[in-house]
């Protein structure tokens, strides 16, 4: 099939760290199966967005890699779909530039994020000390040049992410409108995205947290943080009869919750529904809950693991892939810039021609 007549599927994540639990079920899960489905697939590490809240130097290059080793392992397929870093574009930051001048101040203001990190501030009392950047409040512009630089048809999202692509698509209806139909206004899709709660009670499981459960964990570490997952002596009732785990596991206390969502996630049905009934018969069980999950959980894990320190997925062939990657991307990237300087008037630039 041609790709011109495809859907392009653009999405991306932020190199912060070794993937967990959270990441794989939010997100990757999701990448893996628009990959299969045959569509032009476009995922980048947003190396650019890590930087909006850096406080101190980190090794963004070295956590690109091991993600992206991690992603392979987990069955992304370089050979079917575009994984590239963002900072690999460079012409990502000239489309930023000339879709920031027709942006205004307002409009990024009522960003959720910048909203929520400006009333904490205030809540604080440091706005004297505010440490918001430039880069956080254009954060929503960084994003709508990532997506309309592919020329993306879709962009599935999470809640939190929703809204910044639906500025993105006024952003480049604004551009339309004053300069003639020059970019393809994408759809926000909403990703079936499961939101994990961490194995510390919290409502979302994320490495600043310290509260994740990672792919690449060993058997020992599995059994070690889920054995320290605080549960409560007397399990709350449930005032239902589903055993459905969305309609059960918010009436749970969190940090039990965690355990029976990963349980209905890895291990055969009939053992979640045997734990459910524990559960709803009051009996003491957690510890041999917690050790049968580990057992899943590692389970999980082995072939990742396996795949990760396979040979041939190392740091060589990443680099390699996500050169010939960006050399895929780069003509498409570079002719919405090319496309955008025109309209504007700015006119081809000579360094290209």
């Amino acid at each position: 099939m041609d790709n011109s007549k495809k859907e392009v599927i653009l999405s991306g994540i932020r190199p912060t760290g070794r993937l967990h639990y959270g990441n794989y079920f939010g997100a990757l899960r999701h990448f893996i199966n628009l990959q299969e489905q045959g569509q032009v697939c476009y995922y980048f590490i947003a190396d650019y967005h890590a930087l909006t809240t850096i406080s101190e130097r980190e090794d963004f290059y070295r956590q690109t890699l091991e993600m992206l080793r991690t992603y392979v392992a987990c069955g992304l397929d370089p050979n079917k779909s575009v994984i590239y870093r963002q900072s690999d574009l460079p012409c990502t930051a000239e489309l930023t530039l000339l879709l920031g001048m027709i942006t205004n101040i307002g409009f990024l203001e009522r960003g959720t994020t910048y909203k929520d990190k400006m009333n904490k501030l205030v809540e604080d009392n440091d706005l004297e000390g505010n440490p918001l950047s430039y880069g956080l409040l254009g954060y929503p512009v960084l994003m709508a040049a990532d997506i309309l630089i592919v020329r993306a048809d879709k962009v599935p999202v999470g809640d939190d992410q929703r809204q910044h692509v639906e500025m993105a698509i006024d952003i480049a209806q604004r551009f339309n409108y004053r300069f003639g139909e020059t970019l393809k206004v994408p759809a926000a899709v909403s990703r079936e995205a499961l939101r994990l709660p961490g194995l510390d009670g919290a409502a979302k499981m994320g490495k600043t947290e310290h509260n994740t459960l990672d792919l690449l964990d060993d058997p020992q570490s599995v059994l070690k943080k889920i054995k320290g997952v605080q549960t409560t002596t007397d399990p709350l009732p449930l005032d239902t009869d589903s055993n459905d785990p969305d309609v059960i596991i918010p009436r749970m206390p969190t940090s039990l919750g965690v355990l029976y969502r990963l349980l209905s996630l890895l291990a055969p049905e009939d053992v979640y529904l045997d734990f459910l009934s524990k559960y709803r018969r009051g009996e003491k069980f957690y510890g041999t809950l917690k050790t049968t999950l580990a057992k899943y959980v590692s389970e999980f894990n082995a072939p990742i693991i396996e795949r990760y320190n396979e040979p041939g997925n190392n740091d060589e062939f990443i680099i390699s892939f996500l050169r010939e990657n960006a050399k895929k991307v780069t003509p498409v990237a570079l002719e919405t810039v090319e496309t955008c300087r025109q309209a504007m008037g700015i006119g081809h630039s000579i360094y290209r021609a």
